[in-house]
C-alpha cells in the first residue's frame, strides 16, 4: 500500500485524544502492515533518561518528544483552502509527471 501522507505535510488529527490539533509530519513509520506518523506537537511523550556518556544527554533528565499515531487518524490540510481535504493525483500539463490535488464534491482540483 502506498501512503498519501508525506513527511513535511501539514495535517490535522481527526479522531482520538488529540482531535483537532494540527502540525507538520516529522516522520512516516511502517511496522509490517501498520502505518503510523509522528506529528509535531501531537501525542507528546516523556522519557526518563539516566546520566550517560553520550554527548546528547550527559546529565540525563526528562526528555519530551512526539509519539506516533495511526495514519488513519490524520488528514492533509490544504494550505490554499485552509481545511482538511482528501487527496488524489493528476498529470501535469506536459503529461510527464504527477502532482497531488485536493478532491471532493465542492472542490475543484486544487494543488495541495
Amino acid at each position: 500500500m502506498k501512503t498519501k501522507i508525506k513527511k513535511g505535510d501539514l495535517v490535522k488529527v481527526i479522531s482520538g485524544g488529540n482531535k483537532g490539533e494540527q502540525g507538520r509530519v516529522l516522520e512516516v513509520l511502517r511496522d509490517g502492515a501498520k502505518w503510523r506518523v509522528r506529528v509535531e506537537g501531537v501525542n507528546i511523550t516523556k522519557r526518563h533518561l539516566k546520566p550517560q556518556r553520550s554527548p546528547k544527554h550527559p546529565e540525563g533528565g526528562i526528555v519530551e518528544g512526539a509519539g506516533s499515531i495511526p495514519i488513519s487518524r490524520v488528514m492533509v490540510v490544504s494550505e490554499k483552502l485552509g481545511r482538511p481535504v482528501r487527496t488524489g493525483a493528476t498529470f501535469t500539463a506536459d503529461g510527464k509527471s504527477k502532482e497531488r490535488v485536493a478532491r471532493g464534491k465542492k472542490i475543484k482540483a486544487e494543488k495541495v
